[in-house]
């Protein structure tokens, strides 16, 4: 016998001992126990159903005639009317419901989307998505940065406060802070958009985006470098590499007669500053000072300490 029979059945007592017990093995019986249980504590008027029907047909003067009537339970009418409700709600916040994801300073975390894509989150980021939704909303909410390796047909987009990227078969990173908006595609391709802006990004280009204006580059590896707690860059502003340092650190960092032209390309460590400060300097021939833990001043040739 079908569940929808047995439930019908058992609203209007009529299940036999053998089909009860078949009856309450299905996963929604003990909800159906408890929305039975509410029906009964409503207390309904009583109405001496006869006697009114009596005193109308004398008001009207209608012969009285006696018909057979299907009389449907009222308490059978709420029970069904609560089930409903009680399912519709329930797909409404499963639909709803938002998986968040947060990383704190030194920390990453790898999370795996519906359709088995990869999501690799950077340190004090945050990434959200609806996973019991995902079939009808294929977002993901990024605010600061995170690698994605998407598994092939698995279409999504990821969505941040300064632009959309549209992705299909892909491995791409995307900063998201506060300046900075950085796409760098890996394999595949992405879409970008900001605006009235739509640049579709192929493998082995980044874009850099500001307000009004971007700026495309190649990428020349095939992995961004923080996955190994490192940071890379590819003919970068001197500036946008030492915010880079400056944030990875925790650290107050002074520059003096630095030319602002200056671009860097190649990386740095993550957890070893005075290689860090090497691995900039050197190739730039630039000097640099640490006045203790967390101050550095980077200066240029022709200043003194």
């Amino acid at each position: 016998m079908e569940k929808k029979d047995l439930l019908n059945k058992w609203l209007n007592d009529e299940l036999t001992p053998e089909e009860f017990e078949v009856f309450r093995t299905i996963p929604e019986f003990s909800s159906y126990q408890k929305i039975d249980a509410f029906v009964k504590e409503i207390e309904l008027p009583v109405h001496n159903v006869e006697a009114g029907l009596e005193d109308l047909k004398l008001r009207n003067q209608i012969p009285s005639v006696k018909k057979d009537s299907k009389v449907i339970s009222l308490s059978s009418v709420l029970k069904v009317a609560a089930i409903l409700v009680l399912l519709l709600t329930s797909y409404y916040f499963i639909s709803n419901y938002t998986i968040n994801e947060n990383t704190e300073l030194a920390q990453t975390e790898i999370v795996t989307l519906p359709g088995n894509s990869i999501v690799v989150i950077n340190e004090d980021s945050e990434l959200s998505y609806k996973r019991f939704n995902w079939g009808n909303n294929r977002v993901v909410d990024l605010e600061g940065e995170a690698y994605f390796a998407v598994e092939k047909g698995s279409a999504f987009t990821v969505q941040t406060a300064q632009g959309t990227i549209t992705v299909l078969g892909t491995k791409f990173n995307v900063s998201s802070k506060e300046r900075d908006f950085i796409i760098s595609c890996y394999e595949g391709l992405v879409r970008v958009d900001q605006g009235d802006l739509s640049i579709e990004l192929p493998a082995g280009r980044a874009i850099a985006l500001g307000r009004g204006d971007f700026e495309l580059n190649d990428i020349h590896t095939t992995e961004p470098g923080w996955l190994y707690n490192e940071s890379t860059f590819d003919d970068t502003p001197i500036l946008a590499v030492l915010g880079v340092l400056k944030t990875e650190y925790g650290i107050q960092l002074t520059t003096e007669n630095i030319d602002v032209n200056l671009r860097f390309t190649g990386g740095f460590p993550n957890d070893d500053l005075e290689a860090a400060l090497q691995a900039i300097t050197v190739p730039l021939h630039l000097n640099y000072s640490i006045e203790n833990k967390d101050a550095v001043t980077i200066y240029g040739e022709g200043s003194s300490e």
